[in-house]
């Protein structure tokens, strides 16, 4: 049997039957790194089959423009490399290095996948797998940074869709939040006074701010005379990375001899919102300025070892403190004060509730708290909710007595 072939123009598809009778197509995906031309090649017995084969392949060139066609032999780790890559230098080390725990620990088993056969239900399997073993929250976490790591791969040309794009994520119960109750303030501030840094306590409760803002304040930040407090950085604990050059050390990166990176940093706060200024009640005046005096006292002793930081609250050598020995503190406040267990978050739940319960603006609320999306406001809508019932009955008072 003579073969019957269309002839097409350099660069466009061709369709033919062979000799065998098989139907041949040939679609060419461009060129690789090394500007040679790659082409696809697909089989079938008749030609209708083969055409809708060569308008798929067709339809993938087209959704995948400037990309190297030998890309279609690339796997997803090769991808997760060159990611983490990019957005390093565009990323805060804290974000980068969550990025990088969420992928390296639970992406393993996509690693070997082929780019271009990386599927939904792949990307299904893996949420629910994080979901039951680790934590539903977790799994959505790692939902978030699998989809933003593949649309770049999209927009790069490296992906003809996203798979998590249409991924079931599982679903986040919300905790009710549970502040502390207005006597269980009290009794924390009454034990404060009787430890060190009695004003980081005052700061949590009365202010709202997150433990890495309160750790990074400095006395330049704050202006006693006016009663006010800039807030714009924030300390962070960040992971040590390898130094030495090994492709897959024994030893974890806060014990390489050659490690970098890592230990206590002051970063900007994580968004405009959180730059902020914020009034300081005439108590929590008294308090730091108390605070300051007891600084000094404590500089004089510690002598040549002092290291000047110019932080509200550190170390008795003046280092920053750390947010796991913050903690321990607060937890041993809690303790001393006879109050339920709580986190250490909590104070700032508990501040944005009494600011609510006061009649405080919702607005006014997320620029005390460095708020940026007014959706927060709704976790405490229970405190809202109460506040209408007040309005209502007290309406009811004026115009029936």
């Amino acid at each position: 049997m003579s073969t019957r072939r269309r002839r097409a123009a350099n660069g466009r598809s061709s369709i033919y039957e062979d000799e065998s009778g098989v139907w041949n197509g040939w679609v060419s995906m461009g060129h690789d790194e090394n500007d040679n031309p790659v082409r696809r090649h697909v089989r079938g017995k008749t030609c209708r089959d083969v055409s809708e084969r060569v308008a798929e392949l067709e339809k993938q060139r087209s959704d995948t423009v400037g990309l190297a066609a030998s890309n279609a032999k690339a796997t997803v780790g090769e991808w997760f490399d060159e990611w983490l890559t990019i957005i390093k230098r565009t990323r805060k080390p804290r974000t980068w290095s969550t990025y990088d725990s969420l992928i390296r620990t639970h992406c393993e088993q996509l690693r070997k996948t082929s780019m271009h056969r990386l599927t939904v239900r792949q990307i299904d399997d893996l949420l629910d797998h994080v979901a039951t073993t680790v934590s539903p929250r977790r799994a959505s976490n790692l939902h978030r940074t699998l989809r933003a790591c593949l649309n770049l791969a999209m927009k790069r040309g490296r992906l003809p869709a996203n798979p998590c794009r249409y991924a079931a994520v599982p679903r986040v119960i919300e905790h009710e939040i549970e502040p502390l109750r207005l006597t269980e303030v009290r009794l924390l501030l009454a034990a404060a006074a009787e430890v060190r840094n009695t004003a980081r306590w005052s700061v949590a409760l009365a202010l709202g701010l997150r433990q890495g803002e309160a750790l990074a304040l400095r006395w330049s930040d704050i202006d006693l005379d006016a009663a006010t407090l800039q807030v714009r950085r924030q300390v962070q604990r960040l992971g040590w990375e390898h130094g030495c050059r090994e492709t897959k050390p024994d030893h974890r990166g806060a014990s390489c001899p050659l490690r970098h990176g890592g230990g206590l940093v002051f970063e900007e706060t994580k968004s405009r919102a959180g730059r902020r200024v914020v009034a300081l009640p005439g108590q929590l005046v008294s308090q730091l300025r108390e605070q300051r005096r007891s600084q000094a006292v404590e500089r004089l002793a510690a002598g040549p070892a002092w290291i000047e930081q110019d932080l509200v609250f550190a170390q008795p050598d003046g280092k920053p403190i750390d947010g796991r020995a913050d903690s321990r503190a607060w937890k041993a406040l809690l303790k001393k004060a006879g109050v339920r267990d709580a986190r250490l978050h909590d104070a700032r739940h508990t501040n944005a509730t009494l600011l609510l319960a006061q009649g405080v603006d919702g607005r006014v609320v997320m620029a005390i708290l460095g708020w940026s999306q007014a959706v927060l406001l709704t976790r405490y809508q229970h405190v809202i909710d109460s506040m209408r019932y007040e309005a209502a009955a007290k309406v009811g008072a004026a115009i029936w007595g």
